[in-house]
């Protein structure tokens, strides 16, 4: 509890400072940062110097004995290579697996959408042969209908003929007997 009201506060009393007392603690904090930089860069020269002095004391005294250390490199990076090795072995051999999936995979799915193919094909085949013999039926038919329908014209044609014919040759006799009652009414009336 103590520790919160402390924190509290802490926060209360940062919400009342001013700006002056900001930018002094920004200037002490930028004078810290460049101290510290300074140490820094002091250790780090002393570091290089101590090294530079080792390795002038290792020339001086002549030969380093380097083969220890180079076996120990060579040993590591043996380590290493089998490690890569191993690892690029399980690598191609997951890889060649994979391949090996994908190519049965691809062979099912090529089978399987070659028989589907041939399934819609035959289908579609077949209601184009039967579309084809419905054609044939329908031009079958118009054919019969037009043959009809010339028979039925020539008919029609005839009857019309023998009709007006007819028809002619009744309307010219009773055009002849009404001119004979009108030259008997002209003789009755215009004696």
């Amino acid at each position: 509890m103590d520790e919160e009201i402390k924190e509290y506060l802490e926060r209360k009393l940062l919400g009342l400072t001013s700006k002056e007392d900001l930018e002094k603690l920004r200037q002490e904090m930028k004078s810290s940062f460049r101290v510290l930089r300074e140490e820094n860069r002091n250790q780090i020269l002393e570091s290089r110097q101590e090294v530079k002095a080792d390795f002038e004391k290792w020339s001086r005294e002549g030969k380093v004995d380097i083969d220890p250390i180079r076996k120990e490199f060579g040993g590591e990076i043996e380590r290493l290579r089998t490690e890569a090795k191993s690892v690029l072995d399980r690598s191609f051999q997951k890889l060649d697996s994979f391949l090996h999936q994908l190519r049965e995979e691809r062979g099912t799915l090529l089978a399987y959408a070659g028989a589907e193919v041939r399934t819609d094909f035959d289908g579609v085949k077949d209601r184009i042969e039967s579309l084809r013999e419905g054609i044939k039926r329908a031009g079958e038919e118009v054919a019969s209908i037009r043959e009809k329908m010339k028979e039925g014209f020539v008919d029609v044609k005839e009857e019309l003929g023998s009709m007006m014919k007819f028809s002619f040759a009744d309307l010219e006799k009773r055009l002849n007997a009404l001119e004979a009652r009108i030259k008997a009414l002209e003789k009755m009336v215009f004696p």
